[in-house]
Parts: C-alpha cells; sequence; structure tokens
C-alpha cells in the first residue's frame, strides 16, 4: 500500500518516471439532495476513487473506468476539476516517485454502488458536507471544495449540497 501526504508537491510532468491516476467526484441527485460516492480504504482514510491511467489510455476515459470498477457506479464525466500532485513510495525498495492525479466531476448514470474488495472495505453515497469532512487527504478536500462550486451553478435550483 502507498501512503499519501496531505499536502501536494510540486512535479513537472515531463519527469520520468511519475505515476498517473485518474478519477474524481461522482455525484448524483436523489430526492432534491446531491450525493457523492466516496470509498474507504483498507487503513479506513476515506478517499475520492481513483485509479491508474492505462498506457495509451485518456485520462477522462481512465477516471470513468476507474469510477466504475472501484464502486460499481457507471458515470460520465462532466468537467475537468485539475490534478492533485504528490510524491508516494510504491513499495519498500524505491524512492520517492511523482504522482499526478486526473479529478473529474462525474455525472452517476448507474449502477449500484459497492466497494471493490481488492482495495476497499466500503463505499458509500454521502452529502458534499459530510464529504468534505470525511475525506482523509487535504488535497482531496480542495477537489470536492471545487466540485462543490461548480455544481452550485450547475445542478438545478433547489438540490442541496
Amino acid at each position: 500500500m502507498t501512503s499519501e501526504p496531505q499536502q501536494p508537491t510540486a512535479v513537472n510532468k515531463d519527469d520520468e518516471p511519475y505515476l498517473e491516476s485518474s478519477g474524481g467526484v461522482v455525484y448524483r441527485v436523489r430526492r432534491g439532495r446531491i450525493e457523492v460516492a466516496l470509498v474507504q480504504t483498507q487503513r479506513g482514510a476515506w478517499v475520492l476513487p481513483k485509479g491508474a491511467v492505462e498506457r495509451g489510455e485518456a485520462p477522462d476515459d481512465a477516471a470513468v473506468r476507474e469510477v466504475l470498477e472501484e464502486t460499481g457506479i457507471v458515470s460520465d464525466v462532466q468537467e475537468n476539476l485539475g490534478e492533485i500532485r504528490y510524491e508516494v513510495r510504491p513499495d519498500l525498495w524505491t524512492g520517492f516517485v511523482p504522482k499526478i492525479v486526473h479529478q473529474y466531476l462525474l455525472l452517476a448514470r448507474g449502477g449500484n454502488i459497492r466497494p471493490d474488495p481488492a482495495e476497499h472495505v466500503e463505499a458509500r453515497w454521502v452529502s458534499v458536507s459530510d464529504a468534505i469532512r470525511m475525506l482523509h487527504h487535504a488535497n482531496e478536500r480542495t477537489v470536492m471544495v471545487r466540485a462543490e462550486e461548480s455544481l452550485r451553478r450547475t445542478v438545478p435550483e433547489g438540490a442541496a449540497t
């Protein structure tokens, strides 16, 4: 398992090697409330769903695929929320490696929320305010705030975050 620091680290995308992931804020409107999907790691941290971008795969396509794999939710990308950059230590023998995570706002279109048992112990729909409070990493809380601002502009009037 990798450990993610609280604060993003400046990374030059042209540096080699680096790891690249994609995912983001998956939302739905249910009973007039906006809910977002979070997953809980085996270490207990609540995080946004994300995973590795495969060779030749576009980051937005990877986000849709990874959200499906990690949560069971079929989704469509609505907006690019930017990138998170930090360093991870992939294993005990490798030093720290730069990581770039592309973040998107995704609208849930179907599926039933469930965790990928190989990676997570739980997946859950929560309010945006609960997500901001629950997310373990400060950089993901920043992404959630960005998503909340976008949702206030794009989701029909009257839907609560």
